[in-house]
């Protein structure tokens, strides 16, 4: 399920995976995933390089993936297809930075001993999880989507830019966007729920079909350098993948539930339960509806990581 680093491995990528700012793509690779291991400055000087000179032929592509996505995208190639194919994969969270750090340690061929020392590196990464933040970080540095989400509109906010908010369900978008122009004024917000899809982003009904397409129009009308998709996985990711290439956009960033935080529909976590880690216990506690998607990220998705590195 899990590829683990190889002996040879070197973080800096080959020269076909370097961004257009100059500087090489950093990635790490979880069950075929290309996580981009960099600093978010790098990738807010790739945004701002790009829009200052879009390629109107070629949108760039961030996504976010987490424990959850990279777990869906163990089932779904076209998933994997199109996370791979982004120009920046952000990893969203500490169970990829936990499963990038357990694949870098080595471990005894012995089957019987390996078990035992693997037992022992995982009570370590857990340790370090809440004690030495900077080795565990040291090979995939965290960026998690809402506040990049929130560090792009305030680059937006400076360059005045047009953004798009598309997802979420009833209003929320529109109240993510209102709350946000208190303090942004000088960004100019468009939004949309958009329609219903279903697991493949396809409109569920003939009238989702129309609304989708009455959506792409009021996009290239307003021709946003900026358009944040929150479909949730892996609806956002397969839109994009299908209509993307047919927008007038600059760029666009998959942003989850990051709207639902903005506009007060969710509670974030209290800062000490995210600095620990264990924003996942917050969600099963605030979110006990989503049990089945927070244990696919816990435990279940550690859990893997450990058999798979047991089985090389």
């Amino acid at each position: 399920m899990i590829k683990p680093r190889p002996k040879n491995y070197t973080i800096n990528a080959t020269k076909d995976q370097k961004v257009a700012i100059g500087n090489a793509r950093n990635v790490g690779i979880i069950n075929e995933i290309e996580i981009s291991s960099t600093q978010r400055d790098r990738v807010l000087r790739f945004v701002h390089s790009r829009l200052a000179s879009p390629d109107k032929d070629k949108p760039f592509l961030i996504v976010t993936p987490n424990p959850e996505i990279v777990s869906l995208a163990s089932k779904d190639k076209k998933l994997t297809k199109i996370i791979n194919s982004a120009d920046f994969t952000l990893p969203d969270g500490i169970g990829l930075a936990q499963a990038a750090k357990f694949l870098q340690l080595g471990s005894p061929k012995n089957r019987i001993l390996r078990t035992f020392v693997l037992l022992g590196q995982g009570i370590i990464i857990g340790l370090a999880t809440f004690f030495n933040k900077n080795w565990l970080f040291s090979s995939l540095e965290l960026i998690k989507g809402r506040d990049f989400f929130l560090e792009l509109m305030r680059l937006a906010n400076k360059k005045s830019w047009r953004v798009f908010f598309l997802g979420g369900k009833d209003k929320v978008a529109e109240e993510a966007a209102e709350f946000l122009q208190k303090t942004l004024k000088k960004v100019n917000i468009a939004y949309a729920a958009g329609p219903m899809l279903n697991e493949a982003a396809t409109p569920v009904s003939e009238e989702d079909s129309m609304l989708e397409k009455s959506l792409v129009e009021k996009i290239n009308l307003f021709q946003p350098q900026l358009l944040f998709v929150g479909f949730g996985a892996p609806k956002q990711e397969k839109w994009l993948d299908k209509w993307l290439p047919k927008l007038k956009v600059g760029g666009a960033m998959t942003v989850g539930g990051t709207f639902d935080y903005i506009s007060g529909h969710a509670k974030l976590p209290p800062a000490w339960m995210e600095n620990l880690g264990l924003e996942w216990v917050w969600r099963l506690i605030t979110q006990p509806f989503r049990i089945k998607r927070i244990l696919t990220a816990f435990p279940i998705f550690p859990i893997k990581v450990f058999f798979y590195k047991l089985n090389l």
